[in-house]
Parts: structure tokens; sequence; C-alpha cells
């Protein structure tokens, strides 16, 4: 039986991805392509055996497990992770989150107030930044749109992971590959870890196919595929995790007892 295995649509995901679409890889599996929220829904009603999801998914849902020594991660800045502000970071009162990964909505909240100290409200609004400005003083936008969107208003961008670094001098572990506990996790994650060795072999055709298929210029492709994505994670990326899941419980705390 084959597998269905669920991706977010960005380039980050292409180097993992793109040997499930080759045939061999279409022998054992089928990609689905959503949001990570979408993703995470799709898990929970178990039609996808796996899925590449936001990290805080697995601090939703602990009895789930994620394949070991693999994930979307990054040491320092992202690129495609940021928030885009009309003012200065310190004066900003509203946020518009684009609410397709809750990790990247997580983390703006942890950081602006344990980081800045900047206590704003926060509205869920779809990835336009033009008109999320309208709105809110700031605007967070994820994968290839947070990489690429410009406006004349932004005054100010923070780049999360840069910043998440930058307060507590760890990495950043953006996605993971989640599974239920009853999914075949030895033969998923055999599976997962050759499309990801292909994908390490064929990187200089991927960015070259992901920078005509997206339209972002091939310099910037290259770049962010090649030195900012990390995909393979060793026990710093993990001690990152593991803080950032102690802030986002926090944060649930604060936000239960507010």
């Amino acid at each position: 039986m084959r597998l269905r295995i669920g991706s977010v649509p960005y380039i980050n995901a292409a180097p993992l991805t793109r040997w499930l679409e080759t045939d061999a890889g279409m022998r054992y599996a089928e990609v689905v392509y959503a949001p990570p929220s979408r993703l995470a829904q799709m898990l929970e009603q178990r039609t996808i055996e796996v899925a590449l999801v936001s990290s805080v998914e697995h601090f939703r849902r602990p009895e789930t497990r994620f394949v070991d020594g693999l994930a979307i991660a990054s040491r320092r800045e992202a690129l495609s992770v940021r928030l885009f502000s009309k003012t200065p970071i310190a004066h900003i009162q509203t946020v518009a989150l684009d609410t397709s990964s809750l990790t990247s909505a997580a983390l703006t909240r942890i950081l602006l107030e344990r980081a800045y100290g900047v206590y704003p409200k926060y509205l869920s609004a779809p990835p336009d930044l033009n008109v999320m400005l309208q709105s809110a003083d700031a605007a967070l936008l994820i994968g290839d749109l947070g990489m690429t969107a410009q406006h004349e208003a932004v005054a100010q961008w923070l780049d999360l992971g840069a910043a998440w670094n930058a307060w507590t001098g760890l990495p950043f572990v953006w996605a993971v590959w989640l599974m239920n506990p009853e999914s075949p996790a030895e033969s998923i994650a055999a599976l997962l870890h050759d499309a990801y060795q292909w994908g390490q072999a064929h990187l200089p055709a991927i960015v070259e196919t992901e920078s005509k298929r997206t339209g972002i210029p091939l310099d910037l492709c290259r770049r962010y595929l090649s030195e900012v994505m990390v995909y393979a994670i060793d026990a710093a990326f993990l001690h990152g995790l593991e803080r950032f899941r102690r802030e986002y419980e926090a944060m649930l705390r604060k936000q239960f007892l507010e």
C-alpha cells in the first residue's frame, strides 16, 4: 500500500519531497500538499500517515512521534518567516498573523513579549501583506511569501529565526515529519531519509526548478536552500526545540490566566 504523505507547498520542503514525485518514489507514496495548519488536521483525521507540520503540533499532540534526524530548521536567520512592521518593533500595537503555521504565530508572540517587551493585540488574517497592513501595525508572513513580500509602508522587518537565535543562542526547528502513534514508524522514517538523501544529491537541479516554479531569484533560492535551511538536525536543534516547547507552554499558561 502506498503511503499518503502530507507536505507544505513551499520551496523549503522541496529537498525533502521531490524524490517522492519521481517514478521510483511514487511506487511508495503519494504526496498531498497543503498549508501546515491543514496538514495537522489531516494527520489528526488519519487521512494521511505522516506530515511535514509545524513543530508546535508535536506539543499539542504528545502521543505523536517525529522522524528522528530530519526537520525544516535554521541555525540563525530563516528568511521565510518574517514580521513586517509599519512602526518600530517597540511601538507595535496590533499584529496580523498568517495562521497557516501555528509555530510561527506562537513564536511571534513569544519573541515580541519575552524578547522585546511588546504586548500587542493579535488578529488572524489571510496571507496578503497589503490587506494585513491595512488592519494592523505589523504582519507575519511565512513560506515563499514571507521571503519575497514587499510593501512601501514597511519601516522595519524582523526575521524570526534570527531574533530567536539572538535571544536564546539556539537554532530553531520550524517543522517536523510527524506521525500518528499507529503509523509504521520504521518504514516511514527509512523512506523519508532516502528522499532526503536524494534531495541533497540533486540540490542544484532542485534549486533551479524551484526558482523557475516560484519566480524567486535563482541566487536567493540557492542561498535559501543550500545555506539557510537545515534538514539534518542534531542535538543542538533538539535543545532549541525543547526551549521552544517550554516557552510555548508558558505562553499557554499565561493566556489561560488572562
